[in-house]
This record gives structure tokens, C-alpha cells and sequence, in this order.
């Protein structure tokens, strides 16, 4: 049975999802075949051509989105980024799939909003980890996927501040990584050595799963989960 742009959009997330790039690049190209005026095709189709290592082909499709939306951030900093050397080698690094893997009492996940100019959501990879500033009340998001380290925002959130600042004291660490979000408001997941949250469920199940990258009419769809 022949799949609709919505299911094929869907098996493209999923593809990305599962860091299967050259899947992600078929499908995205099979979108643009029955549509070829689809720019979140072509953003997706970009950022998989990044991590392939085909950076002309990555430029051609951020282009091609400009031509018909010059201002579009995600487009516009991708092409920053494709200018950098050894983009890839450290986009892929900052990358740990099984840091979404959520247990009960060494993980929560936490909102925040980016405060950082020319950064959205559909501009981070799940899995992606960030460096952190932790401080009494809150903790500092930075990226550092591109040439310099940016700010993403600030965590404010008083109770997760004071447990990681009591895990630091004992000699534990904690990671943060992007978990899924849309435009600038972002869901991170924060990770434990040690449970120092509350369990809301005793279980441990792959975090991937529906809204990791949000698509437009997706809302209700599940998205396959990461066969690790």
C-alpha cells in the first residue's frame, strides 16, 4: 500500500530517529517526489545529507528552502554550521541515543525555553547532550554543537537544582540531552549516576517515542521506538 506525505513524514522522524540516515534520505526524497514544494522535507532531507557527510547536497536543500522562505532560522543555521570544520565529527559526538533511555529515580525530564537568537528545536537532535552551569537555583543549558558554546537558557527550577547540587556534593554526575521539542520550547531529559528523583513509574523503557521531533499533523501518530 502506497503511504501518504503524513505516514511518509512520520517513517522519515523515525528514520532520524534511529540515526539511520541513509533511510531518512530515501524517504525525505520519496516526500519531495509527491511534493516537491515540501520544505520540512527538505530540512530533514539537509540535516541527513549533514550526517552523511554529502555537505553540497545539505546546502543545495537549506538553499532551496531560503529561496522560498529567507528567514527561516533552522535553514539559516544549518548553513552557519556547514561552514564549520569538522561539523559533523562533533555534531555526531554530542549524539547518545541511550542517554533517553529513562529509569525510575535517576531521571526527569524538565522544560525549558530558549533564550539563545537563531536557535529553535527543529535545530537540535535528540539524544543531542549538553554542557551544563549548575548554580544554587538553577541550571545553565549550553550547546555545544557548533564552533562556540551558546547559551540555550536557563533551568529554573528550584527542586531539581537542589537535588543535582546534592548529587554533585556526594560525588555523582548527572548529563542532560534534548529529548523533543517544537520553535523554542524544548523538554530535556537529566540523568542521574544515582536515583535522586521521585519514581513515578518502576519501569525502564526507551524515552523515544511520539513528539521526539514534532511533524506537522503527527499529533496523534506514535513514532517507532529505537531498536537498540
Amino acid at each position: 500500500m502506497q503511504l501518504n506525505i503524513t505516514q511518509l513524514a512520520k517513517k522519515a522522524v523515525s528514520a532520524a530517529l534511529k540515526l539511520e540516515w541513509q533511510v531518512a534520505i530515501k524517504v525525505n526524497q520519496e516526500i519531495l517526489e509527491k511534493d516537491p514544494d515540501n520544505l520540512e522535507a527538505k530540512l530533514r532531507l539537509g540535516r541527513a545529507y549533514i550526517y552523511t557527510k554529502e555537505p553540497n547536497k545539505a546546502k543545495k536543500m537549506f538553499k532551496e528552502v531560503l529561496n522560498v522562505d529567507p528567514i527561516n532560522q533552522v535553514a539559516l543555521k544549518n548553513l552557519n554550521l556547514l561552514k564549520e570544520d569538522n561539523l559533523v565529527l562533533a555534531s555526531e559526538s554530542n549524539v547518545k541515543t541511550d542517554s533517553l533511555i529513562k529509569e525510575p529515580g535517576t531521571s526527569v525530564e524538565a522544560d525549558l525555553v530558549i533564550t539563545a537568537r537563531g536557535i529553535k528545536a527543529e535545530s537540535l537532535t535528540p539524544g543531542e547532550q549538553f554542557k551544563t552551569k549548575l548554580k544554587r537555583n538553577s541550571l545553565e543549558i549550553i550547546s555545544t554543537s557548533g564552533k562556540n558554546e551558546t547559551v540555550l537558557g536557563e533551568l529554573n527550577n528550584s527542586d531539581i537544582s537542589s537535588r543535582l547540587n546534592g548529587l554533585e556534593k556526594q560525588g555523582g554526575r548527572f548529563v542532560v540531552s534534548y529529548i523533543k521539542g517544537r520553535d523554542k520550547n524544548i523538554t530535556l531529559l537529566i540523568k542521574t549516576s544515582v536515583p535522586v528523583f521521585k519514581s513515578d513509574k518502576q519501569d525502564v523503557r526507551p524515552y523515544i517515542k511520539k513528539g521526539s521531533l514534532d511533524e506537522p499533523d503527527m499529533e496523534n501518530e506514535e513514532i517507532l521506538e529505537l531498536g537498540e
